[in-house]
């Protein structure tokens, strides 16, 4: 079984939403490359994604963290997310957002920062990050749902018997809960 590089990974991602008319990479890379040299990160490059083309015409550009050894990059960073938005956000002067996904684990952590404005985070499950992105940069969510690795919601989902099952006894787990609480 051939060993997947980093670089080719989607187990973990760092992206930055940048507005596009003030987006250029070669100041961008600056303060990534300062933030992966002092946290002692593996090398990578910040590398623009093509094919968000609705996200463009939203005025967005996405730029991805891109490994280029095994090690992911994108995992060292992720308790640097609101940092490096930040000094995106200086270096462009304009609001960016910085995103972290964790894949199997299902988890991702934003940052909405502008240049002289503190970091604004939020973190959570995929799909609730997904939500809170797409509100932030004022898109639908389903412009995000390949970035952030979730199948869009099927409009005519109909639960079945199984899915009712799990509904009602995650009901019943919440109210024995909440009575538990209660006799504290």
């Amino acid at each position: 079984m051939p060993m997947e590089t980093a670089a080719d990974s989607r187990e973990y991602r760092v992206l930055f939403f940048c507005p596009a008319s003030s987006a250029r990479l070669e100041r961008l890379e600056a303060p990534v490359r300062r933030l992966l040299s002092r946290i002692q990160a593996p090398p990578a490059e910040l590398t623009p994604i093509q094919e968000s083309g609705a996200l463009s015409e939203a005025g967005w550009q996405v730029y991805l963290v891109r490994s280029l050894t095994e090690r992911s990059a994108a995992q060292a960073m992720a308790a640097y997310v609101s940092e490096a938005t930040c000094a995106l956000a200086a270096e462009v002067d304009a609001e960016v957002l910085g995103l972290y996904v964790d894949v199997s684990g299902d988890s991702a952590r934003i940052c909405r920062c502008g240049p002289e404005d503190g970091p604004e985070t939020f973190a959570g499950r995929r799909q609730a990050a997904l939500n809170r992105t797409a509100e932030w940069l004022e898109v639908a969510p389903i412009l995000l749902s390949a970035i952030f690795q979730l199948d869009v919601p099927d409009a005519d989902y109909e639960p079945d018997a199984d899915d009712r099952y799990v509904e009602e006894k995650l009901r019943e787990a919440k109210a024995l809960m909440e009575r538990y609480r209660q006799g504290k």
